[in-house]
């Protein structure tokens, strides 16, 4: 009910900031009558536009506007007009009893040189750019559909990488020129204006009008210590002066499918012979119900044949609805949108699903100097996450093994069910069962006559029983005025022009948290006792306001334009969480923490502020010599008092070659030619953690004596650097601009180079400091980004088949320069990063081959035997697999580790295309990786050598001999390791897969139905079809190819929630 309020107070809200904002002309009350309505179009500079074309709607024919870009039409006075010119986009104007109307301004097309793009404080033409800032194509995001604002961005941007585990509600993660940090990459994400942190989940994507990438410092350095990771600037959409109230719906529903077929796990007979060969191979007897038929071959006792897959997977089912008002008078717009999402995940069970509302009002109104303009913000979500998240879990008090569900899903076995309502109530086989009262829910099918009491807990039961939900509300609200001060004196110029603005801005986030662990149990050794059942509910409330006052000077002397900017920010933030668990909840459950026996709690508070002074200038002569110099000076709270403040500049310069009298070729042919250049520093001031520079001290964990006497007393004991600062990255960018032959072709080449400096890292501490911590944090570290990108774009609307082609390609080398004092290298798992190589690749074992014979064991035996050891690889056997001896001792052991491999994409690619004809419309978005490997968890455990889980049916082809000779490619299979290390199972280049792909992300095909079969009371309607995910052409065995893994652990993929392949329909209209 409380969501059903919210939506209905803001709709009245926006309708009646929309509607009372100008009055309604008394001839619109009275019977509809016919007027002669003159007016002028002029394009965005104010210049007359001639030959424009003025119509009624809905009507055939028109007039024409004159040499001074002024008409005359008749028209009803409640009418509509449609005015249209070449290159520019159409605007409808509501003549509202009007006989005069000001002058009507067209936008230009998205195609044209002098189009209008936001960048930081203010707005550039595209032509004048200098920094490196790529425009996503607008048009194209709003043909197709999704589901968060970060996956518009996928393949799209040259140097942008999108990766997302494909759970519902899962925030994509966001790298901008690869990695900068050993913390977070995620970009600063800026709407309307308003800096809104590094995550935008909460939004809805059919709100956006706009995006520009901010990618080096000269275009992100106004931003200063919050840019080091790039910056994404959104405009939402408004509505238009003089136009008519217009309401648009866009709606589609889809189910989701997971691609079964990315494992090949093996079915009830397979995994019988693996069991029973793996079982004589280890010298141990094979486990009760299987045996060995007539055939030779291991078979289970009954026809059970579990395909886990099944069990696990369902089709999911997602939806967005969106309805969007817009229109405006003489001096005011309105638009008001309201959006529905709701995603049921692909498991059984308590979840992942998804569901968020979305309200947002956006205003503007003008007086005579002012023009004011406010947005309100309202989201509600609700995620069910996976009862056991993609991480190694450990939950206390649990009995067994409860790992990743995913995980548990591919490794059972087969010969198990999955459900079996006969174990409803265990009471009667398992001896504790008669203390709880709900047992297992029919999942506690492992305690059996044949399985017999193990320890493995049914996945299914993990995601039926187990509960984690979160749910969010986010409320935003931000109002400004621009203010002529020219005009407000009196001084009319036409060439100049000074505007004061006051930014204000307010956000409060308020997240509920749930986790219900209830008491269970599904055999004598997997069980949660009552004891240690929990229920924990938290509440996290995050605010943030901010004020920003900027004063922009905009001037024009003969063939120089100057545009200045300076101005001032303040931004302070707000973190409360309190958590509270309960243990052991009486039955019937009344989920109450007060039912529980004993409770805990905790709180967490901080503060957090931000001061910053900026100026910015933007000059060009003539349209040719371009250059843009920004300052801009921080000052955090996070930091201590004396090294708070810093300052961060950049510089940029650009050259417009076409515009040169000796430029050689015909401007007919090239529209433009731009060498641009740049140099800045940029910030990352959310590297620096909260009470990072701040020491804590342990009560009573010191001894002193006073006179003799031994008195407890504390003392600080672990120690920290107070002299922390933020990282900072220095950019260098060179780029080159090309549009040909009207700009149906635009081309940009770039190269850049980024060092990342300060960056923060654990130094080993000395243990003769007498502290308990082993390592300090520092800004000791630094590494180097760097790579060339390219992006090339073919349009031509001329015939009937209108079609637009887009590619990008971007490269990335990344090299750590630094690790601070002590260290030359950090090796966490199978992982290294190395001075001088780029950051955490593969380490593991030089994989050789597979030992073919008895020979061969004794020629490696004899290498070891020359340093005085036994073996080479002690209790390795022919069938095994073995390894090169790296550091030459003669016994393979952890010494012998060394790289393998890159799980970093060394190339980056996306294509694009977009094709019309008549009423039809077809789209589709491909995009893929090239140059690195992937470690995925699931596939090299199901093709593991050792253990009861199921595997991967390539397996089966193992303990193949001919004679004497080993001749399988698969190494033997064990049911149990005897050896000093599993040989077949060691991290090795078998562990790692390539895993360059290109996807097929989306294809849309769509029908663009003719107004006239609507009698023009709706217009816009489109029907479409679409697929996303469809296909990815790779070599890669696996889900979620494009997955990330985490800074040092680039191309690791565990259990990644697999990407749905989604089928969807959709409708849109207008009226």
């Amino acid at each position: 009910m409380r969501k059903q309020v919210l939506f209905s107070a803001m709709l009245s809200l926006g309708m009646l900031g929309g509607l009372s904002a100008y009055p309604v002309p008394a001839m619109a009350l009275v019977a509809q009558q016919t007027i002669k309505v003159s007016g002028q179009v002029v394009d965005q500079e104010g210049e007359p536009l001639i030959g424009a074309t003025v119509k009624l709607k809905g009507a055939q024919t028109g007039v024409i506007t004159d040499f001074d870009g002024k008409f005359t039409i008749d028209a009803p006075s409640n009418g509509t007009l449609v005015v249209s010119y070449v290159g520019y986009k159409d605007r409808e104007i509501a003549v509202r009893g009007r006989a005069i109307i000001e002058q009507i301004q067209l936008e230009s097309d998205a195609m044209m040189l002098d189009q209008v793009v936001v960048v930081g404080y203010g707005v550039q033409k595209k032509a004048d750019l200098t920094g490196s800032v790529s425009i996503v194509n607008a048009d194209e995001l709003k043909r197709v559909s999704h589901s968060n604002i970060s996956s518009m961005l996928e393949g799209k941007v040259a140097g942008v990488q999108i990766t997302s585990d494909g759970q519902p509600g899962a925030d994509p993660s966001v790298r901008i020129r690869g990695i900068g940090s050993f913390g977070s990459t995620a970009p600063l994400y800026v709407i309307d204006g308003v800096p809104m942190g590094t995550s935008i989940r909460d939004f809805s994507p059919n709100d956006i009008e706009t995006i520009q990438v901010l990618k080096d410092a000269s275009a992100g350095a106004i931003y200063g210590s919050r840019a080091a990771n790039g910056v994404v600037i959104i405009t939402t959409k408004g509505g238009k002066k003089e136009q008519p109230l217009k309401v648009d719906y866009k709606g589609y529903v889809g189910i989701d499918q997971i691609q079964k077929n990315a494992y090949d796990i093996m079915n009830a007979d397979q995994y019988s012979q693996y069991l029973g060969i793996a079982a004589e191979n280890a010298g141990i007897s094979v486990p009760g119900g299987y045996s060995k038929g007539a055939d030779g071959l291991y078979h289970f006792q009954d026809n059970t044949n579990t395909n886990w897959l099944n069990e696990a997977f369902k089709t999911g089912i997602r939806q967005n609805h969106s309805v969007n008002l817009s229109g405006g008078g003489v001096n005011n717009t309105y638009n008001i949108s309201l959006d529905y999402y709701n995603q049921k995940g692909t498991l059984e069970g308590a979840g992942p699903n998804f569901e968020r509302y979305t309200a947002r009002v956006n205003n503007t109104m003008d007086t005579k100097f002012v023009k004011f303009r406010t947005s309100l913000v309202y989201s509600h979500s609700d995620q069910d996450n996976m009862a056991v998240s993609n991480a190694s879990e450990y939950v206390q008090g649990l009995y067994g093994n409860l790992g990743n569900v995913l995980s548990g899903v591919l490794n059972m076995q087969p010969t198990i069910k999955a459900y079996d309502p006969n174990t409803w109530v265990l009471d009667d086989v398992v001896g504790s069962a008669s203390a709880y009262k709900y047992d297992a829910y029919g999942y506690g099918v492992y305690y059996d006559t044949v399985h017999g009491d193990i320890s493995a807990m049914n996945p299914l039961l993990v995601n039926n029983m187990l509960t984690r939900k979160t749910v969010v509300d986010r409320f935003v609200g931000t109002a400004s005025a621009d203010v002529d001060l020219l005009n407000m004196i009196g001084v009319k110029s036409k060439n100049h022009e000074l505007t004061y603005k006051i930014n204000l801005s307010y956000s409060t986030t308020s997240c509920n948290d749930k986790t219900w662990i209830p008491a269970w149990i599904q055999s004598n050794r997997v069980y949660l006792a009552k004891e240690n059942e929990r229920l924990t509910k938290a509440h996290r409330k995050y605010t943030d306001a901010l004020i920003e006052n900027t004063l922009t000077y905009n001037g024009t002397i003969g063939l120089h334009h100057a545009n200045l900017v300076v101005g001032q920010t303040f931004e302070q933030e707000n973190t409360n969480t309190m958590s509270a668990t309960g243990v052991n909840l009486s039955q019937p459950y009344f989920l109450q923490l007060q039912n529980a026996s004993s409770w805990s709690a905790d709180s967490y508070e901080y503060k957090h502020t931000l001061a910053s002074y900026l100026a910015r200038l933007n000059y060009d002569f003539d349209g040719k010599y371009l250059i843009s110099g920004i300052i801009r000076r921080d000052g955090s709270s996070r930091l201590s008092k004396d090294i708070r403040w810093d300052t961060f500049t950049s510089v940029s310069l650009g050259w417009r070659f076409d515009k040169e009298k000796f430029f050689p070729i015909d401007r007919d042919i090239v529209n433009m030619f731009k060498l641009r250049a740049s140099y800045g520093e940029l910030g990352y001031e959310a590297a620096v953690g909260d009470y990072a520079i701040q020491a804590t001290m342990a009560r009573n964990n010191m001894t002193y004596s006073f006179g003799n006497q031994p008195i407890t007393g504390s003392a600080i004991s672990n120690f920290v650097n107070e002299n922390l600062s933020w990282e900072k990255r220095k950019t260098m960018n060179v780029g080159l601009d090309l549009a040909f032959f009207n700009n149906r072709i635009e081309f940009t080449a770039e190269w850049y180079k980024n060092k990342s400096q300060d960056l923060l890292y654990g130094v080993p501490v000395p243990a003769s400091a007498g502290v308990a911590n082993t390592s300090v944090t520092m800004n000791a570290a630094s590494m180097e980004n760097s790579g060339f990108e390219f992006s090339l774009t073919y349009r031509n609307n001329d015939h009937a088949l209108k079609h637009q082609i887009s590619a990008n390609l971007s490269t990335l080398k990344n090299k750590v320069t630094s690790l601070g004092f002590g260290t030359d290298k950090y090796i966490t798992g199978s992982y290294i990063t190395e001075i001088g190589q780029e950051v955490g690749k593969f380490y593991g074992w030089d994989y050789q081959g597979i030992i073919r014979t008895q020979g061969q064991l004794d020629e490696l035996n004899a290498l070891a035997q020359a340093k005085g050891l036994d073996e080479y690889q002690p209790g390795a056997q022919v069938g095994d697999c073995f390894y090169r001896d790296i550091n030459g001792d003669g016994q393979i052991n952890g010494d012998d580790q060394t790289v393998l491999g890159s799980g970093l994409p060394k190339v980056n690619f996306g294509l694009s295309a977009h094709l019309e004809y008549k009423i039809f419309d077809f789209s589709i978005s491909t995009f893929g990786a090239l140059g690195y490997h992937v470690s995925d968890y699931l596939y090299n455990t199901l093709n593991s050598s050792y253990g009861y889980g199921n595997k991967d049916v390539a397996v089966l082809s193992a303990n193949q001999w001919d004679g004497d000779t080993y001749v399988s490619s698969i190494p033997r299979t064990y049911l149990s390791n005897s050896a000093t290390l599993a040989w077949n199972d060691l991290f090795s280049s078998r562990q790692i897969q390539n895993a360059a792909y290109w996807k097929i992300a989306n294809i849309e095909l769509g029908c663009n139905l003719p107004n006239k079969w609507f009698g023009n009371y709706v217009s816009g309607v489109r029907i479409y079809v679409s697929a996303q995910n469809l296909y990815t052409f790779t070599k890669y065995k696996g889900y979620n190819v494009d997955y990330a893994g985490g800074t040092f652990t680039p191309g690791y993929n565990f259990c990644s929630y697999p990407t749905a392949r989604s089928f969807m329909a959709g409708l849109n209209f207008t009226f």
